[in-house]
């Protein structure tokens, strides 16, 4: 047998009025102003302020200075938000610059170099899988795996060639956990999704096998095993998740009941009734 190969961010409002002590006394200097009240600063806090604002000039952004009043504090505070947001925007500028990346020569040369020893891992493989030698088989794609670079999409050929041992020798969770793994590097691979639902199929899971097939006739409408899979499995899936959902409903009420009980009541004694203009549904409760 042959196996399948696919290279495929208020200032706050000032305050309305502040004591300053001055000579050990404590004054209130304000005015009304359309019904607010505006403070009058001693000149000592002026100099502190003063002072403190050339200090926050003279430092670097990661070390801005703090103190007491709450203009400085603001601006301490503004300053620090400036500098963080100016650095949220420096990584994201940093994470799209990778996501567009290219490799530079030296990573092609690296990422050749593993590729043509996976492939040759993979060749072994092969020759072992049409030896019917399935469990070496496995150990050369195991190694094929680890030896190509992680994601690159011939990686998913090497998961799929071992799904396709371990569905020789019925390990279907195996199968399936090497397909999704597939998958997961390569979403299209139809042939990888094609062994998925065959596992899936085999070990009853309808509606998995049905969902895969579904995907497989949206990549390639004509493959003739997605088409008879998807019109086998059509009203098995419908079954299967109809008692799926009549299971869960019925744990619900099992839930619903337990805290009713405790009242000396039930959902018996509630009554939902669908209104046919609005499809909304009104409750009623019944002794």
């Amino acid at each position: 047998p042959s196996i399948e190969e696919v290279v495929h961010s208020d200032q706050s409002e000032l305050p309305k009025h502040t004591n300053v002590k001055m000579g050990g006394a404590s004054r209130l200097q304000a005015f009304a102003d359309g019904g607010g009240m505006a403070a009058v600063a001693s000149t000592k806090e002026e100099e502190e302020q003063k002072a403190a604002s050339a200090a926050s000039d003279q430092a670097p952004p990661d070390q801005v200075p703090t103190w007491d009043s709450a203009a400085g504090r603001r601006r301490a505070a503004d300053e620090s938000g400036a500098v963080g947001a100016a650095g949220q925007a420096e990584n994201e500028q940093g994470a799209d610059e990778e996501v567009v990346k290219e490799l530079t020569e030296e990573e092609k040369k690296s990422q050749e170099e593993m590729l043509v020893r996976a492939r040759a891992l993979k060749g072994e493989g092969n020759t072992l899988f049409g030896a019917y030698d399935y469990d070496a088989a496995v150990q050369k794609y195991s190694e094929a795996i680890e030896a190509a670079p992680k994601g690159h999409k011939e990686q998913s050929v090497f998961f799929n060639n071992r799904a396709t041992c371990y569905f020789k020798q019925g390990k279907y969770t195996e199968v399936i956990a090497d397909c999704s793994a597939a998958l997961r590097i390569d979403p299209d691979y139809s042939k990888c999704l094609l062994r998925r639902a065959q596992a899936y199929e085999t070990e009853k899971k309808v509606c998995e096998a049905f969902d895969d097939f579904e995907r497989i006739l949206k990549i390639d409408p004509s493959n003739s095993m997605a088409t008879a899979g998807s019109k086998r499995l059509k009203k098995p899936a419908e079954v299967e998740r109809e008692r799926m959902k009549d299971e869960m409903m019925g744990k619900l009420k099992d839930l619903g009941n337990t805290v009713l009980g405790k009242f000396g009541l039930s959902l018996d004694n509630f009554k939902t009734v669908q209104d046919p203009a609005t499809g909304g549904y009104s409750v009623s409760f019944q002794q």
